[in-house]
């Protein structure tokens, strides 16, 4: 038989009073529609399908009572995005760090598509996929507000939730633009601590130490090593010869052409060696998955990202 909780848990919205199901979470209640919530999830739908042995269903003003190990304001986050629509009925309209951060952690954890997709989208707005022309890899502000400097806590959601494709980028944004104390202790901003994952510290790390190899992999075809010094030129040309530029070795890998250089080759020459630099850069955007230990190859993790 079931039984009525004598005291009733906080009440939060959303609450419908025509509701047939109680979600709580941390000791607070949320009234909503259990059909509604079967549609978008086949985890709720799952969990509503196993009846409860009668003597120990709960109930709430006769609706039957759901415990969820959830954090309560993550829970009412991606319940308002269901019910009312909040965060997804825009992408260009500013949304908290951690309201996003509930969208994905509980969009994954209940397979609630829409949500889920909604804030993949605004994440990957943050680390364009494709190489910019005069940089390397970049940080976007985008539309995600409140977000760390070093963005340490989207690093870690994306990671948890199997974002894969934005890793190798942020990861490479991160290792390039904090220091190793940082890194490794973590730091203070606005009177919160923020941290790496252990898998996260760990790459960001590797891809420090491995960022200048990962330069002269890439550009040694247009760079030849004589003794302790890399030359750039072409040796077969008779009229770049003598212009040709002794230099270091780039030691970063999405190094763009230096237009000083334009004076030290004949015309002839510098499209074809532009052409190699820019190859050079999107051989290294190539090899950013391996480099950070995320997967193979591009194909690889778009094919092992998070779907449903």
């Amino acid at each position: 038989m079931a039984h009525e909780t004598a005291h009733l848990k906080e009440h939060l919205q959303p609450w419908f009073d025509d509701g047939n199901i109680v979600l709580v979470a941390e000791g607070k209640c949320f009234r909503v529609y259990r059909g509604m919530l079967s549609v978008h999830s086949p985890i709720f739908r799952d969990m509503f399908s196993c009846p409860q042995p009668a003597d120990q269903e709960e109930t709430i003003e006769g609706c039957a009572v759901v415990h969820l190990q959830d954090s309560a304001s993550e829970l009412q986050h991606i319940l308002r995005a269901l019910f009312y629509g909040e965060y997804i009925t825009s992408s260009s309209q500013p949304m908290p760090m951690s309201v996003a951060t509930a969208l994905l952690r509980l969009g994954k954890k209940y397979e609630i598509k829409l949500p889920f997709d909604h804030m993949t989208r605004r994440v990957k707005e943050c680390y364009p996929s494709q190489l910019p022309l005069m940089s390397g890899p970049v940080r976007i502000e985008g539309t995600l507000t409140e977000r760390d400097p070093q963005d340490f806590l989207l690093l870690n959601v994306v990671r948890e939730v199997g974002l894969l494709t934005v890793l190798p980028i942020a990861l490479y944004v991160c290792a390039c633009s904090t220091k190793v104390k940082k890194l490794l202790d973590g730091y203070e901003w606005e009177g919160v601590h923020y941290s790496l994952s252990p898998l996260n510290q760990r790459a960001c790390i590797i891809g420090r130490d491995q960022r200048s190899e990962l330069a002269k992999r890439v550009f040694a075809n247009i760079f030849s090593k004589q003794g302790n010094r890399y030359f750039i030129g072409d040796k077969t040309c008779a009229q770049c010869p003598a212009r040709c530029c002794a230099t270091s070795l780039p030691t970063d890998p999405f190094s763009i052409w230096d237009p000083d250089w334009d004076r030290r080759f004949c015309t002839r020459c510098v499209p074809p060696f532009k052409a190699r630099c820019n190859k050079c850069r999107d051989n290294a955007f190539l090899l950013l998955p391996s480099m950070f230990d995320v997967g193979s190859n591009w194909e690889q993790i778009c094919k092992d990202e998070t779907s449903f």
